[in-house]
């Protein structure tokens, strides 16, 4: 049987039977995780259990014993805010970096020469797009104005469809305008505000928990 887990880098011991994977994250869920928590991440014996893993009967019934390691991550909606504006942030700071030569190679190529990296940078943007969808359900708008990152990313998924045109025609030069002209701005203001919001979630974060403390 499991005797013990990590859950947040900390060891917790399991004092009830534990004899499955299912039992575990069963246990797990209905003593562990806070009100508003969720489990982001699962790891046993080095490997990542991904979404769905639950339908497969096999997995679920793994045998769970002393020398199981089991690691659990628990995040809050405001934590996942946090790490969601970090992702976005750091995606948007690698493509911005590196748009300017793109942008020239595109220029310089032939309709017959793809740039190598233009298929790449659209999926990356389209990433981008899912994280900010994904963000405005961890951050509540009444206390945390949501207003401006959300008008860049409505203006960003414009320009990607544009740029997903261009691509399918092969008009490089096309694509050099949309990502000097309208994606690059657009990434350098997604740069700022996701900076910003990270610093305001933080802070209600903190007040939160002094809150708390307080009372």
């Amino acid at each position: 049987m499991l005797k013990s887990l990590l859950i947040n880098q900390k060891k917790v011991p399991v004092p009830v039977p534990v004899k499955t994977l299912t039992q575990a994250l069963q246990w797990v869920e209905d003593t562990l995780v806070p009100d508003g928590h969720t489990i982001t991440r699962i790891e046993l014996d080095g490997r990542i259990l991904t979404d769905g893993f639950e339908d497969d009967e096999n997995l679920g019934e793994s045998i769970m014993t002393s020398e199981s390691l089991l690691v659990i991550q628990i995040d809050s909606p405001i934590e996942l805010a946090v790490q969601t504006m970090e992702a976005i942030n750091n995606l948007a700071s690698v493509i911005y970096s590196g748009l300017k030569i793109l942008a020239v190679e595109c220029w310089q190529s032939k309709p017959i020469d793809k740039p190598r990296e233009l298929s790449g940078i659209a999926g990356d943007v389209e990433l981008i797009l899912d994280l900010v969808s994904h963000s405005a359900g961890l951050i509540d708008p009444t206390t945390i104005e949501t207003a401006a990152i959300n008008g860049i990313a409505v203006m960003l998924k414009r320009d990607s469809k544009s740029l997903q045109l261009a691509i399918s025609n092969s008009d490089w030069k096309a694509s050099a305008r949309i990502l000097l002209n309208r994606v690059e701005p657009l990434l350098n203001d997604l740069i700022s505000e996701t900076e910003s919001l990270q610093i305001k979630v933080m802070a209600l974060n903190n007040s939160a928990a002094l809150a708390r403390a307080g009372s």
